[in-house]
């Protein structure tokens, strides 16, 4: 029996418009959970440690990935083909590995800088430090993830063409959750957990401090694991309204300076390895 060609799927224009549509919100899909699991968690732990603009990297993170992951998608299921997929999805990786890079260390600090003009030029963002190294090493952790899910697109997301069900729909799309989840996940220890372990580690002695600011039977052995010597010189400015950031840090990420607003004052603190050092007003 002879099937038209009116009723062979690869000529009816109702699967071809849905193939590239489900391409296209696979690649928006595959763009958010990467951003989400690399900026995800940090901002959540951000905004509990009195960080500065806590969100912003997931805001810009997301819009830049998932807009810019949808046209990999859409051109992978456009031309069928799971090569070009690899070639369109790869393209993405390295834009995706660059932004890991380039938002903590330029877009970030550049915005914060034209919001607050006066935390700006307390900032000191080296240029240049092992930003090859670094791209290398995130892209080894990005590139392979994101061919995976390209060079599977396209048998991936078949199922959901044609599934009627509601769970066939999005269940190919737990597919690219798992493995660009395990791909941000690791990517977000490569820099983004550096600063964020700074901020809060440094948050949570100052919390301590104020917390025991008037305990006179405070464990001694306890405040030196806490590193409350860390904050004297300072104490007169600590209170319990306060915003940190990371003002500068070394090539290895090892000692970094943050910077804490107290009101109308700012103290820059050195941690280092995530334990706080000491403090001192800010010039």
């Amino acid at each position: 029996m002879i099937v038209s060609p009116v009723n062979r799927p690869e000529f009816r224009p109702d699967l071809i418009k849905l193939k590239r549509k489900t391409g296209l919100i696979f690649g928006m899909v595959s763009g958010f959970v990467f951003a989400f699991t690399v900026w995800g968690w940090d901002g959540f732990e951000l905004s509990l440690s009195h960080a500065y603009l806590p969100g912003l990297n997931l805001g810009i993170a997301i819009l830049f990935c998932a807009i810019l992951n949808a046209p990999a998608g859409w051109l992978t299921a456009r031309f069928e083909n799971s090569i070009l997929g690899a070639f369109f999805w790869l393209i993405s990786a390295l834009l995706f590995a660059g932004l890991v890079v380039y938002l903590p260390l330029y877009i970030n600090p550049l915005i914060v800088s034209k919001i607050n003009p006066h935390l700006g030029e307390l900032l000191n963002y080296p240029l240049g430090a092992q930003i090859s190294f670094r791209l290398g090493l995130v892209a080894v952790w990005v590139i392979p993830f994101m061919l995976i899910v390209g060079v599977t697109q396209l048998s991936v997301t078949e199922s959901s063409v044609y599934s009627q069900s509601l769970f066939g729909k999005i269940s190919p799309f737990f597919f690219c959750i798992v493995v660009l989840g395990i791909s941000g996940t690791i990517t977000d220890s490569l820099i983004n957990a550096h600063f964020r372990d700074a901020i809060t580690s440094l948050d949570s002695t100052i919390q301590f401090t104020l917390d025991n600011r008037d305990n006179p039977q405070l464990d001694k052995t306890l405040a030196s694991r806490m590193h409350v010597s860390s904050l004297n010189g300072v104490e007169e400015y600590i209170v319990q309204s306060r915003r940190l950031y990371v003002a500068s840090y070394d090539n290895s990420l090892g000692q970094i300076h943050v910077l804490v607003l107290f009101q109308d004052h700012w103290v820059d603190c050195t941690v280092i390895y995530a334990q706080p050092a000491y403090c001192k007003v800010a010039e």
